[in-house]
């Protein structure tokens, strides 16, 4: 299992056999590992070169340290470029998750001023609000809170909002074309009904998505979103040209 006549420092190679027992699924996500010496006394080598090794699987994200408790390994995350982020099922899916979705919330509000400003709408003007809980391979990951313009988007009811996404509805069922969004990010606690819908404690880190979209018809806004990521199950990338 251990060469010493590879051109590979031990610690390597054990950081290379623990990886491999990970990532074939032999060792499942979330289980405990054994301990420095238990690994020591199995591969023959010093619980210092054990420890070496762990260390530089925690910092790539594979393993976690869980203080009193012993290190463990990672949960996956997902890794969301951020023109994904507007919709989450296609960006699952095409990362061969299974997706699945649940209906929290669906009716009409009066747009306040906060969001009639974000809407370019009036005060008053009634507003869809739609909250769907998305889940990967049944874990719960994203509570999606969405403000839709009743008058621009008439009868959006008739539609299963569990089947589709936001942005494939509006394309497909309103012809929809997008010119642009703006979107902003923020760490946030988990309240106690996001920390019930998500099976986190309260208190729970979440990553905000925030964001605008506006079709390119009239450059009108046509959805408000606020999105609540779990933080041990996501991560966004973004690439940049020069």
């Amino acid at each position: 299992m251990l060469d010493e006549n590879l051109h590979k420092p031990l610690y390597v190679q054990i950081q290379e056999y623990i990886a491999e027992l990970i990532l074939s699924g032999k060792i499942p996500p979330d289980t405990k590992l054994p301990s420095e010496r238990e690994f020591s006394q199995e591969l023959g080598v010093s619980r210092m070169t054990v420890r070496r090794s762990v260390t530089e699987l925690v910092n790539e994200g594979i393993l976690e340290r869980r203080h009193g408790s012993g290190t463990y390994v990672a949960k996956p995350k997902v890794t969301y470029e951020a023109r994904e982020l507007i919709n989450y099922v296609q960006a699952m899916r095409s990362r061969g998750l299974d997706v699945t979705s649940q209906l929290l919330e669906f009716g009409q509000v009066p747009a306040s001023r906060r969001l009639a400003e974000r809407l370019q709408v009036e005060i008053g003007d009634p507003l869809y609000r739609v909250e769907i809980l998305r889940l990967a391979n049944r874990a719960p990951c994203v509570v999606e809170r969405d403000y839709l313009p009743c008058s621009r988007l008439p009868e959006i009811e008739a539609y299963d909002l569990e089947k589709t996404s936001v942005s494939d509805l509006l394309v497909q069922a309103y012809s929809a074309s997008f010119s642009h969004l703006v979107q902003s990010f923020e760490a946030v606690p988990a309240g106690d009904t996001l920390a019930r819908q998500l099976r986190v404690p309260e208190s729970f880190p979440l990553l905000m998505v925030s964001r605008v979209i506006f079709r390119a018809s009239d450059s009108k806004p046509v959805v408000y979103a606020q999105d609540f990521l779990r933080s041990d199950y996501a991560r966004i990338s973004a690439e940049i040209d020069w």
